[in-house]
């Protein structure tokens, strides 16, 4: 029911934008944006498909994330908000079409009639149809139901907004979940050294071979990352329950074991590079842009609506059927009745009730203007933003494995050292805890790249492809 929920809100949606007139933007935020976001804009041979996550070729993340887009609690808040919507457009446009209505009659009463000495007995029986129909000359009724159409629209583009928010939040978690795991593993990994090393130790110091100093050091060491992997499984754990609720799933522990999301070996370079663009593609690309856009035209049809509102209105009536003396001789023997009228209302004095609702409905638009003039501007401070983010996390991921290549060849001279005598375990001591920070920035700028192409994707609006 969900997944059926959204996907015919989804449809809906489709089919309403194929069917969107001219855009309606502001001419002064055509004006306002350069031709590109960056002098160089990088062209890949191919686009980004609407399932930009595959990109990452995790089957798990993949599983993640088109879970969270079928049952994820927010979509289907809204997909219904989108049928919410619909229905009052619907309703809204009714008023343009003419009101039909039928009606059957008939009464059975006894009655004093002057001159007879009892009462009499009358029956009378009618049926009917009436037409009811408010000729919309000046457009107000239709200006409103273009209101209710925008404002429908709005609605479908904050759910595909909210889906591709959806979609993106599950993917940075996952990357931060393969961050700690990577992480954990690491952990592990040193806790296991050190307490070989430990004991190792306890040998040399029986014999005198070291200090306690020595041995001390090394056991605060050890304790040290022993707390770390505590800490590292513990925000791991709470990592994969985030992720299987923002799926719309139940974060049992035998689902939390179910993910085992491992570490991956996957630099940020080898995602796919996304275009930047000219800023009318961004205005057509991102979702929120678009909500704000229909937010505004819809308030723009509100506007007009209320100036019309001053003009007459004409409406036409109509109505026909059959009347008869009795019951039984209704469908029968009926005398035909019909009447046809036209009636128009203008108003005169309301105490000032439509020039306050012009006024209203005037200061909305100026607010809504203005609100998506930031949104536009905020839209392409977020794109310069994520394509240096971009930029940067494919250098320090760089930098960052050199830098642990660089401390894994001094921790093993500074074993060697230690082990002919030259320095003491103070040296080792540094150089291991050196490398095991190295190692973890390693694994968090693996998910910074990550993350910053995800914020790309999500600032450019989602999946592109050469025609869009």
């Amino acid at each position: 029911m969900r997944r059926t929920a959204i996907a015919i809100a989804v449809a809906a949606l489709l089919s309403a934008c194929a069917q969107m007139p001219e855009r309606n933007v502001p001419t002064d935020v055509e004006g306002m944006l350069p031709d590109r976001f960056t002098d160089v804009v990088a062209i890949p041979d191919t686009g980004v498909p609407p399932t930009w996550w595959q990109a990452f070729d995790d089957p798990k993340l993949v599983s993640l994330v088109e879970s969270g887009l079928q049952y994820n609690s927010d979509l289907i808040v809204a997909a219904e908000r989108l049928r919410e919507a619909h229905a009052t457009m619907r309703s809204v446009r009714s008023a343009q079409l003419p009101e039909v209505s039928a009606s059957v009659a008939g009464t059975r009463q006894r009655t004093w009639v002057a001159g007879l000495p009892d009462s009499a007995l009358i029956e009378t029986g009618q049926y009917g149809v009436q037409v009811r129909y408010e000729a919309d000359l000046w457009g107000r009724l239709a200006s409103q139901t273009e209101a209710e159409r925008q404002r429908y629209l709005a609605q479908g583009y904050t759910l595909a907004s909210l889906r591709l928010t959806i979609a993106a939040e599950l993917v940075r978690g996952y990357l931060q979940a393969q961050s700690l795991s990577e992480a954990r593993s690491v952990l592990e990994e040193n806790v296991h050294v050190l307490d070989d090393q430990l004991r190792l130790s306890r040998r040399r110091y029986d014999v005198g071979a070291i200090s306690e100093l020595d041995l001390q050091r090394f056991r605060s060491e050890l304790e040290d990352s022993r707390a770390q992997l505590a800490e590292t499984t513990q925000q791991l754990r709470a990592v994969q329950r985030a992720l299987l609720l923002l799926a719309g799933q139940l974060p049992t522990d035998e689902r939390v074991a179910h993910i085992n999301i491992e570490s991956e070996e996957r630099p940020p370079a080898v995602l796919p590079t996304v275009p930047t663009g000219l800023p009318s593609s961004l205005l057509n690309r991102r979702p929120d842009l678009r909500a704000a856009e229909a937010n505004l035209a819809g308030a723009g049809a509100d506007l007009n609506a209320a100036r019309r509102a001053w003009l007459p209105t004409i409406a036409i009536t109509g109505s026909a059927g059959e009347i008869s003396r009795g019951l039984s001789d209704l469908f029968k023997d009926g005398m035909s009745l019909w009447s046809v009228g036209a009636t128009v209302t203008q108003a005169i004095f309301d105490g000032g009730r439509r020039n306050a609702a012009i006024e209203i409905s005037d200061a909305r638009r100026e607010q809504l203007a203005e609100s998506y003039r930031a949104t536009v501007r905020q839209a392409f401070g977020e794109v310069l933003d994520a394509l240096d983010a971009r930029t940067a996390a494919d250098a320090v991921y760089r930098a960052r494995t050199e830098q642990s290549d660089a401390l894994q060849t001094a921790l093993r001279l500074a074993q060697r050292r230690y082990d002919e005598g030259y320095s003491d375990y103070l040296g080792v001591l540094d150089a291991r805890r050196s490398l095991l920070q190295s190692r973890l920035a390693v694994a968090e700028a693996r998910r910074n790249g990550g993350a910053a192409y995800v914020d790309l994707v999500l600032a450019i609006g989602g999946g592109w492809s050469e025609s869009t």
